[in-house]
């Protein structure tokens, strides 16, 4: 076959099995999607701060939650990446996990659970302290409406002080340029920066 010919081999045989084990992943926000989603939103504090985050995930077979979110079962993991807007024009990458629950047909009235946490380096030697928070929500139509667990409060906040605050945003489908413009333009005061991840 060759090496061009094994490789569109591989590549249909993974469609294959994706299409077979998660074909919500071809139908995501009442779109058509090759087995993964993009989107942008802005996460919304109760303090009025908001920030610009990027979100691009894919089915994950290797691990996913075993328990169900109110009713619906796992359907599958994910796995992908991200981007917050941590001050206007600086950007942070993340690394996304996480679980969707309900229908395998389509992602309309679907749960999602995902962690966005610092992105791991590799290559550092000592422990890396990682902060995280973890977002819950449900897909409407093409929109994706998620509330974190007071986890952006502990561990991204710049200054902490309400361990019940949460922190809202709406994910629409949209391109990492898309979510770059978002960064360039957004107005977030010196007080309410993020700091950068610890080492």
């Amino acid at each position: 076959m060759g090496c061009l010919g094994g490789l569109v081999f591989g590549v249909v045989v993974v469609l294959l099995v994706t299409a077979v084990l998660a074909p919500w992943s071809f139908h995501i926000g009442g779109r058509w999607t090759l087995a993964s989603w993009q989107g942008v939103g802005t996460l919304r504090t109760e303090a009025g701060d908001a920030y610009p985050v990027y979100i691009y995930f894919y089915p994950n077979f290797r691990s996913m939650s075993r328990l169900r979110l109110n009713g619906q079962r796992p359907t599958s993991g994910l796995r992908g990446n991200g981007w917050l807007c941590s001050a206007q024009g600086v950007t942070q990458r993340l690394d996304l996990s996480g679980t969707i629950y309900g229908t395998y047909l389509n992602t309309d009235g679907n749960q999602m659970g995902m962690r966005l946490l610092d992105a791991r380096h590799y290559f550092r030697i000592n422990a890396q302290q990682r902060r995280y928070f973890d977002l819950y929500g449900r897909w409407h139509g093409a929109e994706l409406a998620m509330e974190d667990d007071g986890g952006w409060e502990r561990g991204f906040h710049p200054d902490p002080h309400n361990p019940k605050e949460r922190a809202k945003v709406t994910f629409s489908w949209g391109s990492y340029g898309d979510f770059k413009k978002m960064c360039d333009a957004a107005a977030i005061p010196e007080s309410a920066r993020i700091a950068a991840p610890r080492d």
